[in-house]
């Protein structure tokens, strides 16, 4: 071995142009709107002061507020965390003949947006509600914290689930053969090796969760009833009362406490490099019988149950009038939603299909920036891209709404400022799903290339590109499914030209119309699974 110190490579002047670019269009598409939060929640009456941030520390709104929103979140990331656990296990680690079914129940949340859910919960447990009233002659008091718990729980229980699922597929069968080898049962080996690997993206999972939790702001508003959060109050503060400092100020509280947890969550996936090391082969599946067993798949039937219920009551609120004694079938509400016109229909297509297309391309182009071509400072690049992933939708939404109505960037109503906000959303996954395809890859085919005089651009779009065409379906069907139910970073900048499906179904929903909201809620419905089923035939095809 040499001693020798190699002196890192010096860039050449064409990469520091590209990081040059890359960094002020990452600058004006997250740092600019971002910034902008910031400078009007100190600027209340159009001067600088800390008047907002006085008035809030010391009200006992705020503090009811804060409360109320770290509790809850801390609850619903906690449930959806255990649910995506056990489902996640039942799935890959057992031989259920059923698995394929929960994976496929497990991952319907993420088609099935939060106010969508809403919608469903409403009509089967409401005061009018086919389950309580109906079924079980109870008036329930479905407005309240409780309902903002269960569904916030049910809503975030698929990324769990997504995380949890892949940490165990990559575990290998070292550890736990060791452990049958010595006479260890199942149970002990899942609770002492298996967890333990995986308890950092555990970890890491609850802190997303709890991201998420804290950045909703449609489920308080339609089940909470008196129940508020930060996020719901920004809410209301731009769209009730239009004072834009306040709601940046609320964004700021929310901002600082998903910086925090962000933090925290990058820390324990960090450690999951060295937890799970132990890859050489596929595990063999554990048995989990007894009691033990019996509890786990009966909390597992409960969820996928009530999965099943929420999407079902969505398509039979669609199709069905309900009066005082009766209820029939009608078309009524999709009489409605004709009359209104198809163009949100149209736009949620359209956005859809070029955020999913977008993201996947710009996520790969920047992880082989990164990753391959190294271009100068591309760690802070890589943090100042994947940062969108912890903010809370609200943040980045009244970001744009205000760094984007005055010069010189004055884009709000236009298509191109929506379809910007939802690729910076959803670029994250692209960049981590592509730096983690390029890490295992070897790089001896870039060189040789580069040996033969090819530039980095042909490199990319030759041998590259196609290599990174699994990173590239998946990244185009999640910022597909995901697209069609934005809502939390967009509300703020929707005009009437460019509105989409997700925000007829939530003003639907404000408005008390369960029934013209459920119509639009089917329609999303089929066009993300005729989306998803499109991406899967291009990708078995591909495979094929």
């Amino acid at each position: 071995m040499s001693l020798i110190r190699r002196k890192p490579p010096r860039h050449s002047w064409y990469l520091w142009c590209l990081s040059v670019c890359v960094f002020f269009l990452l600058g004006v598409l997250i740092v600019y709107p971002t910034v902008s939060v910031l400078l009007s929640s100190f600027s209340p009456q159009g001067t600088f002061s800390f008047n907002n941030y006085t008035t809030l520390f010391h009200s006992s709104k705020f503090f009811r507020l804060f409360c109320q929103s770290i509790l809850v979140s801390l609850g619903s990331a906690s449930l959806a965390t255990l649910f995506g656990t056990i489902l996640a296990i039942l799935v890959v680690k057992t031989v259920s003949p059923f698995r394929k079914i929960i994976a496929l129940i497990s991952v319907l949340p993420i088609i099935l947006p939060g106010f969508v859910t809403s919608i469903a919960y409403i009509f089967l447990f409401g005061r009018n509600g086919l389950i309580t009233y109906k079924l079980l002659h109870i008036s329930w008091d479905v407005y309240s914290w409780k309902s903002v718990l269960i569904l916030q729980s049910i809503d975030q229980t698929t990324t769990a689930f997504l995380m949890l699922a892949a940490a165990l597929s990559s575990l290998g069968s070292k550890p736990e053969e060791a452990a049958k080898m010595l006479g260890a049962e199942d149970w002990r080996i899942l609770w002492q090796i298996t967890i333990k690997l995986v308890k950092p993206m555990i970890f890491g999972a609850f802190l997303l969760n709890f991201i998420a939790a804290m950045g909703d702001f449609s489920t308080p508003l339609i089940v909470g009833g008196p129940f508020d959060t930060l996020a719901s109050a920004s809410y209301t503060e731009l769209i009730g009362k239009y004072n834009i400092s306040m709601a940046a100020t609320y964004n700021i509280a929310l901002l600082i406490i998903a910086m925090l947890v962000f933090y925290g969550y990058n820390h324990f996936t960090n450690c999951k490099n060295e937890e799970l090391s132990w890859r050489s082969g596929k595990s063999a599946p554990l048995t989990l019988d007894g009691f033990r067993g019996i509890i786990l798949r009966s909390i597992a039937a409960i969820f996928l149950l009530f999965v099943l219920l929420l999407s079902l009551a969505v398509i039979i609120a669609a199709f069905t009038k309900r009066s005082y004694n009766a209820t029939s079938f009608t078309l009524e509400y999709f009489t409605m939603v004709s009359e209104r016109g198809f163009a949100s229909t149209v736009y949620t297509i359209l956005f859809s299909f070029c955020v999913g297309i977008l993201t996947a391309f710009f996520g790969q182009v920047l992880a082989y920036l990164i990753q391959r071509v190294r271009i100068p400072a591309g760690g802070i690049i890589d943090f100042i891209a994947t940062i969108p992933f912890a903010l809370p939708g609200t943040l980045i939404g009244v970001g744009y709404a205000i760094a984007f109505n005055r010069p010189p960037l004055l884009l709000t109503g236009t298509w191109f400022i929506i379809v910007m906000n939802l690729v910076v959303r959803k670029m994250p996954l692209g960049i981590r799903t592509g730096t983690a395809i390029l890490q295992k890859q070897d790089s001896s085919l870039d060189e040789a290339a580069k040996l033969l005089g090819a530039s980095s651009f042909r490199t990319f779009f030759t041998i590259n590109l196609p290599l990174l065409k699994a990173s590239i379906l998946i990244c185009s069907l999640y910022a597909f499914v995901t697209t069609i139910q934005a809502l939390g970073s967009i509300i703020f900048i929707i005009t009437p030209g460019t509105k989409l499906l997700s925000v007829d179904v939530f003003e639907a929903v404000i408005k008390g119309e369960l029934g013209v909201a459920a119509a639009y809620s089917f329609i999303m419905l089929l066009i993300g699974l005729t989306g998803g089923a499109l991406f899967y035939f291009i990708s078995t095809r591909n495979q094929g």
